[in-house]
Order: structure tokens, then sequence, then C-alpha cells
């Protein structure tokens, strides 16, 4: 930072500096007395001097700020994920706040992800172990040679496998989502066609549980996107009102269209979610401790990131008297 202070210094100065040398010139050359010329050539030196004080400060003004901003990125290139510019760049009124500002918002950005990312893995490595840990087990016993649990044991194998494959494949679509692979075009498709078709598909799942899933209202709408990415949303939302939903009652569905925007609404009636974790729900392997521990706690987050990707929310409310509503709001094409 000191050589750009030295440059903005020069380029303040020199031209200051250069007026006053051809000043000096020209009143030499002009004829004046031996008093006059002292005089003159003391207010060209009180000039000069006043221009570099000038100079000076302004070089300091302009790089003062840039040496903090340089100095915050240093801190982040070290790790310092929480580091943020000092309040006094931030506080300017020119485009050294609006550099310092984006700054700020790229450094959460990335402190943010790099958390996220942190405690996913910490998150990844738990949930990969349990199953493991059950189908190490299993294996030892059926190795004992053949027993009256035997069946039992190659049973505990084949669902753990499922479960670990259940597991990685969600793991793999939230990478997809997040990275954007296999995407293809944006394109416009029929939602009201897609919540029918995933409630058609989800009654019929839930009917082996005394459940079912039923469609309130559907009004006509057109969305533009990732058809199936939306429908792995939707899917998610419906599936996990389907395991939370008391024996013998319903998952409601209803989809509505108002202000060029298409809002759905999935709701159960089951125990509902802690207000302080209506958020969480969210984030990966976030899960509410239950009588149901069904699920590795993906299938909400698979459903958040299909939903930011449409440029729409997500988000869960409590019904007072009893039961969670999930609600998608998209943009209509």
């Amino acid at each position: 930072m000191k050589r750009l202070f030295l440059t903005i210094f020069l380029w303040f100065w020199l031209p200051l500096l250069a007026v006053a040398l051809v000043l000096a010139f020209l009143v030499t050359h002009a004829g004046f007395g031996y008093r006059s010329l002292l005089l003159m050539f003391h207010d060209l030196l009180l000039f000069s001097i006043t221009g570099a004080i000038f100079c000076y400060l302004v070089s300091r003004y302009l790089t003062k700020p840039l040496s903090k901003l340089g100095d915050a990125a240093a801190h982040i290139a070290e790790g310092r994920l929480d580091t943020r510019v000092d309040p006094s760049v931030r506080n300017r009124r020119d485009e050294i706040a609006d550099l310092a500002r984006n700054f700020d918002r790229m450094a959460e950005r990335i402190e943010a992800s790099i958390t996220g990312q942190r405690r996913l893995l910490g998150d990844v490595s738990h949930e990969l172990r349990s199953p493991l840990a059950r189908l190490i087990v299993a294996l030892g016993l059926v190795k004992q040679g053949p027993t009256e649990e035997a069946a039992e044991n190659l049973e505990r194998i084949g669902s753990e496998a499922r479960r670990l494959d259940t597991l990685i494949g969600q793991l793999l679509a939230l990478t997809r989502i997040d990275s954007g692979v296999d995407r293809g075009s944006p394109a416009p498709f029929d939602l009201t066609n897609l919540v029918q078709e995933v409630a058609n598909d989800g009654d019929f799942e839930a009917r082996a549980r005394n459940r079912s899933v039923v469609v309130k209202s559907a009004d006509a709408c057109t969305v533009t996107g990732f058809e199936e990415l939306l429908r792995s949303a939707v899917e998610n939302v419906v599936r996990n009102a389907i395991r939370h939903t008391a024996e013998g009652t319903a998952v409601e569905i209803a989809l509505q269209v108002g202000n060029s925007r298409a809002l759905l609404r999935v709701r159960d009636h089951g125990p509902g979610v802690p207000e302080g974790m209506l958020s969480e729900i969210f984030l990966p392997f976030r899960r509410v401790a239950s009588g149901n521990s069904e699920g590795a706690g993906l299938g909400l987050a698979i459903a958040e990131r299909a939903v930011t990707v449409h440029r729409g929310t997500i988000r869960a409310m409590n019904v007072p008297t009893g039961g969670l509503i999930v609600e998608i709001d998209l943009p209509l094409a």
C-alpha cells in the first residue's frame, strides 16, 4: 500500500511542483529586483509545501481505507473467516464504502458456505457411521455360522445397505443442486399437473400406512424452471408430511395463484415442530426428536435448495389446532 500512497502523492504533487518551477523560471527572467524575487520564491516555496501537505492528506484519505480492506482480505486468506472491514471504511460516503460493504457480504457468504460444508461433513460422517457400525455387527454375526437369527441378521444387512444407498443418493442430489450439474435449460411447465401427480403417488404410498393424501384445491398455473428438480422438492415435502401425520388422517395439499405467484401448502396432522426449530428443519440432517426416526433429515434440505434455484421461498409454520404447514412460494412463468 506504500507504493500506491507514493504513486497518488506524486500524481497530485508533481503537477503542482511543475507549475511552481515554471513560475519561478518566468519570474527569474522577468527582470524583477532581488527583494521582489526573494518574496516570490518565498511564496512559491510556501505554495509547494502547502501543495505537498494537501497531496499527502488526499493520498492518506484514499489509501488508508484500501489498506484496511487489504488487511481484512489477508485475514480471510489466513482462515479467519469472521473478519469484517473496519466500520470507519463502511461508513464513508464514496465508492470505497460500497466496496467495503460488498466485501463484507462476500465474506459472510464465504463464512456461511465453509461453516456449512464443515458441519455437513461432520453430519455425513456421523450418519454414515451408524448404519456401517450396525452392518459390521450383523456381518460378524452371520460369519459365526447358521443360527436362528441368521435370517434376521441378513435382513438387517439388507436394511442398512438400503439406508446407506438412500443417504448417498440424497447427498448426491444436494451436491447436484448446488453445482447445477445435469439441470439442462429452464423451461415452462404445468405446476398444477405436477402437484396432482405427486399427490397421487403420495396417496398410494400413504395408504399402506393407513393415511392418505388429498388435494384440497389446485389453481391452474405454469412456472418456469426445472420440472424434475421441483418435482423432487414437492415429493420430499409430501413424503415428510406422510411420515409425520397421525394414523388415520390425511395430508392436505392446496395450490393457489395470486399476485403473479404460485403458493403451494402441504399440511399434516402430526405433532408439529418446536417453534425454535421451524427454520432449522430445512438444514441438512436436522430432525425433530420424536417417535418417528425415519429418514436421514435431508428431504427438506433438498426441497429448500430446489425452491431457491427457482427464485422461490419455503417456510414451515405450526397449526394452532395441531400439525405443520410447509409453504412453497414460487414466481409464475
